[in-house]
């Protein structure tokens, strides 16, 4: 058994946390979470919420309320949306209500600041003069300067890259429009060139078992092409958490930094609530745990280049073994997205959304991240209705229905006592396999997992054909180990999907009579040469009905 610790990018309070935001990192680090514990593993799912970043305290003006009653309110929606999604992380904090957050935000500060990391720089800051204020990310819009897509003063959603202090093209005043000036400030900031070298080493090291290179060493060939900037740790503000100095009266630690130091503070909260009295660093300090980070585009810059390197300098805590990127679900037309910020995923099944959500996912390749090439991961809801109606009500649950009305005509609802034999013996154990080589660390990647579960039920109903020809023909002998067969393959199939349909799958396993684990309530896994459903076991003559179309 390994122990891993699972986290996720904190969305952001100043966007609308509809499940299309959330879906990239959160159904990956889910997924990912469940096929671990399936497997035997010890894991730790975390997540917090970006409560101390500018944006919160700039959407709150415009609201008229205060930063910490915005905060509370997207966090709630952020975990009643995660809820319907069945993606909850195991501990989600929430700094502003969370002492825990504050406290590793500055001991670990402290500890790099005493340590000569951080350094003291006279660096540029964006100043509106009729506003009479400086600006910091949501407070001022503009241009990428790496890819021109429109932008804030934090990292760019479409391309990845930071902007650098004070760098922005076209940049305007978000409240007034005026075309700011930028001024020298004195700030602490993090030299990241010192780390150049041993972050690529780092990186060279998380290659997957072909040795192949990921999105996230695509995106670190970009950010080292463009240079790694100084990236200020402290700014003038009266939200976050003051930077513990006295002589820096004033100044708070920035979100970026402290954002590492958050899902430490996460870990914390849940080994406590564990009752497991070492916390969170003989996790996060023990080189045997792997560390497995899903981000989406716009946090790349922190999880890729500037969280490692805080790690590195820090010395005693892990790096990520891998950073998963899951870019956002777009709405692919007005209908789609009008059933993102309706009622949609409250009518809809959480199980069938979460299939298609990975079926439809971008994969996890090398390409690299172009504003000319848009993402793949968008929704459809005539594309979700189509996967309902084909792959689950019409093909999943067409199979089942049929598998057991035939046990039910001719075995008397038992399974036949002849061993399983023929198509879907080899079917079962390629389906295990693809499945476990797909939703693994070094490969995870959910489509190709969606599509093995598709393409097994394809196959199935295909299969049920040919099981009534040899019924038809007296065959009897081929026709029962045949059946077996498929009982076996349906048992098979609801394990291996249990990661992406949590809830269908504890369902089905509990009609078949497969065994679950009572902490996890996933199905286990057994031998490839066990049966999952002994020889007369006798099964329902029928299922209820679990996928609806929905619109």
């Amino acid at each position: 058994m390994n122990t891993y610790v699972v986290t996720t990018a904190p969305p952001s309070p100043d966007a609308d946390p509809h499940l299309g935001r959330l879906a990239g990192p959160f159904l990956g680090a889910d997924v990912l979470t469940r096929h671990l514990r399936q497997r035997g593993h010890h894991v730790r799912y975390v997540g917090y919420c970006d409560e101390y970043s500018p944006r919160v305290a700039s959407r709150a003006a415009e609201t008229g309320v205060t930063p910490h009653a915005l905060a509370r309110v997207v966090g709630d929606r952020t975990g009643d949306t995660l809820a319907l999604g069945a993606m909850r992380p195991d501990w989600f904090t929430r700094p502003l209500t969370d002492a825990a957050h504050a406290h590793w935000v500055r001991r670990f500060f402290l500890a790099l600041w005493e340590a000569g990391a951080l350094e003291v720089r006279e660096l540029p800051v964006f100043r509106c003069a009729p506003c009479d204020r400086y600006l910091h990310e949501a407070e001022v819009r503009g241009g990428c300067r790496h890819c021109a897509a429109p932008v804030d003063g934090a990292s760019c959603g479409s391309c990845g890259l930071p902007q650098g202090p004070g760098a922005l093209a076209d940049p305007r005043c978000a409240d007034c429009g005026t075309e700011p000036g930028t001024v020298l400030r004195s700030r602490i900031a993090f030299p990241l060139e010192r780390y150049r070298e041993r972050l690529v080493a780092h990186h060279d090291g998380t290659r997957d078992e072909a040795g192949r290179r990921g999105r996230t060493h695509a995106f670190l060939d970009r950010l080292l092409a463009a240079g790694l900037p100084v990236v200020p740790v402290s700014t003038v503000a009266d939200h976050g958490v003051p930077v513990p100095l006295p002589e820096w009266e004033g100044h708070v630690l920035d979100t970026g930094f402290s954002g590492i130091w958050g899902l430490v503070a996460a870990t914390e909260r849940l080994a406590e609530a564990y009752g497991e009295k070492d916390g969170a660093l003989p996790l996060w300090s023990d080189p045997a745990t792997r560390i497995v980070s899903f981000t989406g585009v716009d946090q790349l810059f922190a999880h890729v280049a500037l969280w490692p390197a805080l790690l590195l300098a820090e010395g005693t805590l892990g790096l990520p073994a891998r950073v998963v990127v899951g870019e956002d679900v777009r709405p692919r037309d007005a209908e789609s997205g009008a059933a993102w910020n309706g009622d949609f995923l409250r009518r809809t099944n959480a199980d069938a959304l979460r299939f298609h959500l990975c079926l439809t996912a971008a994969e996890q390749t090398g390409k690299d991240f172009s504003p000319a090439d848009p993402s793949p991961a968008d929704f459809s809801l005539g594309e979700y209705a189509d996967t309902v109606a084909t792959v689950l009500a019409g093909g999943l649950e067409t199979w089942t229905d049929t598998v057991l009305d035939l046990l039910a005509q001719d075995f008397h609802r038992a399974v036949p006592a002849a061993l399983p034999a023929g198509p879907m013996t080899a079917e079962r154990r390629e389906l295990t396999r693809r499945t476990a080589d797909a939703l693994g660390v070094d490969a995870h990647a959910p489509a190709r997992a969606a599509e093995a579960l598709a393409a097994a039920v394809e196959r199935a109903l295909i299969d049920v054909h040919r099981l009534r020809v040899l019924r038809d023909a007296g065959q009897e002998g081929e026709y029962a180990t045949g059946l077996a067969a498929h009982v076996e393959l349906l048992a098979a199939f609801t394990i291996a999907a249990a990661p992406l349909m949590p809830g269908w799958s504890a369902f089905l396993a509990g009609e078949l009579g497969l065994a679950v684990d009572r902490e996890t309530r996933l199905p286990l896994w057994a031998d490839e040469d066990e049966r999952l459903v002994p020889a007369g076991t006798v099964l329902p003559e029928a299922v209820p009905v679990y996928f609806h179309e929905q619109g």
